[in-house]
């Protein structure tokens, strides 16, 4: 079919490289936990930054790969939509189409509820700093606080008296943009999802419907060609057979003619030959005695 491939291996072969890249993307996921892990609980601010940067890195690289196995697959599904399901790979191709959408989803699923919780874990964090320089903060406050990133005032009072409200602004700074960040993820992540399970819409089945028409008159047209074909070469053959049987024809005419022209001296010889008899034993009989008078 025009446009789609109709080699089964080649299909095999993508989706096996399909699944392959949301491995990848799933063990990167294993690996932005781990290191978020590290930024909630480490003591060092060296060891901290060193993983806030380690988990940048793993996330830009998961996103991308996130990005093409959500377009290799939509394009299976697309594809998929031009096969007709008479087609005998129609069935394996929607197989694999339906298995690569759930495991990709499921990894987006994964990766949200680890952002999420990352997020959670960050404001709880926050929300405990607040404490170490406000113990008598209602819980509406440090809400407040945890969703405000324009925190900075809140502290500057206390920098005055303790150094560990300097720290905590240092800290609660980091966490705000953090926060933004896991937002951002969490929010690419549900555009992901969505496309991932949008449905061939109306406008594009109409569009695919006319390529299937187009396609079938196609191949009718080709089918039509390749009869017309037979058919010229029948014909050929029958005229070719039609002009065999006129030199036979007109080979044996020849043939009666070259006998008839051989034999006909001889049949004259022949009829030669009993005139001269004819009229040797004529005149013989003229010659003969008379038989006797019986007078």
């Amino acid at each position: 079919m025009s446009g789609i491939d109709s080699n089964i291996g080649g299909f095999l072969s993508e989706t096996t490289e399909i699944e392959q890249r949301i491995t990848d993307a799933k063990s990167n996921i294993t690996r932005i936990q781990e290191f978020q892990g590290q930024i909630l609980n480490s003591t060092s601010t060296s060891t901290s930054n060193s993983a806030a940067r380690e988990r940048e890195n793993i996330i830009a690289n998961t996103r991308n790969l996130l990005i093409e196995c959500k377009d290799r697959v939509k394009k299976i599904q697309y594809e998929n939509a031009r096969v007709p399901s008479s087609d005998p790979n129609f069935g394996i191709r929607q197989q694999r189409y339906e298995y690569l959408r759930t495991k990709l989803s499921n990894v987006l699923e994964e990766y949200r509820q680890v952002e999420s919780d990352f997020m959670k874990q960050t404001k709880d964090r926050m929300a405990r700093q607040y404490k170490v320089v406000n113990p008598n903060a209602t819980q509406q406050e440090i809400d407040d606080y945890v969703s405000n990133s324009d925190s900075e005032p809140i502290f500057q009072h206390a920098i005055l008296k303790t150094n560990e409200a300097k720290n905590a602004l240092e800290e609660v700074q980091k966490r705000h943009e953090d926060i933004k960040n896991i937002e951002n993820t969490i929010a690419e992540l549900a555009a992901l999802f969505q496309e991932l399970h949008l449905q061939v819409e109306a406008q594009d089945q109409t569009i695919i419907n006319i390529e299937q028409n187009a396609e079938a008159i196609a191949e009718k047209t080709e089918q039509t060609t390749q009869e017309l074909g037979k058919a010229t070469l029948l014909a050929k053959a029958a005229r070719k057979k039609k002009w065999i049987c006129l030199v036979i024809f007109i080979l044996i005419i020849i043939i009666i003619v070259i006998v008839i022209i051989t034999q006909l001296p001889q049949i004259r010889g022949d009829n030669s030959q009993s005139n001269n008899t004819n009229k040797t034993v004529t005149p013989a009989l003229s010659n003969s005695p008379s038989s006797p008078s019986l007078t």
